[in-house]
């Protein structure tokens, strides 16, 4: 009888003795992931600039208005004025579409820099010879509200904005001045 109980205590003190032996483990911690983006990747959206221009930044004197509508597509249409002789400007328009890098930048701009929640408290400086610059954009979803700012050009610098968002709006305004250059109609 002592053996049969011995031999049935046998397997469940072995089995304690295992239990209590530690394992390292080579899983590494969960690192905590990176906030989803609410905007989905591809999503459509519209977008209005506008600069007053300015008589003081140009070597010519003058720095002349421009108006531009973007959307998902990359067309753009393109309203500017053109210097003709001294304080005479001739008013152009034209279409034209974004090259495809640009327009990737553009999305970039807007989803990662989150350009669709900026809000107009934080770009309030106001700063003198500075152009001013109008902006609207509306991503076309029912969750989000068109943005409407109002601002001048030195609120790139000058801003209340957060990191990573201060520094996308900062190349988004250096993205424009580059579009300007590259996109404005030409003399008919």
């Amino acid at each position: 009888m002592r053996r049969r109980i011995g031999l049935f205590l046998l397997p469940l003190l072995l089995a304690s003795c295992e239990s209590k032996t530690v394992t390292k483990s080579t899983e590494k911690p969960a690192t905590p992931a990176a906030p989803e983006n609410p905007l989905p990747a591809n999503f459509k959206f519209s977008l209005f600039l506008s600069a007053t221009g300015n008589e003081i930044l140009s070597d010519t004197g003058t720095t002349p208005f421009d108006s531009w509508t973007m959307d998902t597509n990359g067309a753009m249409d393109v309203r500017v004025a053109r210097r003709t002789s001294g304080t005479n400007f001739d008013n152009l328009n034209g279409l034209a579409t974004l090259d495809p890098g640009d327009l990737d930048s553009l999305r970039l701009f807007i989803r990662q820099g989150r350009l669709y929640q900026l809000d107009s408290t934080d770009l309030t400086q106001q700063c003198m010879n500075n152009e001013h610059y109008v902006l609207r954009l509306a991503v076309l979803s029912a969750k989000f509200p068109p943005v409407s700012l109002s601002f001048d050009a030195c609120a790139a610098d000058y801003n209340l904005l957060l990191q990573p968002q201060r520094r996308y709006f900062k190349e988004f305004l250096d993205w424009w001045q580059r579009m300007r250059v590259k996109y404005r109609p030409g003399a008919p």
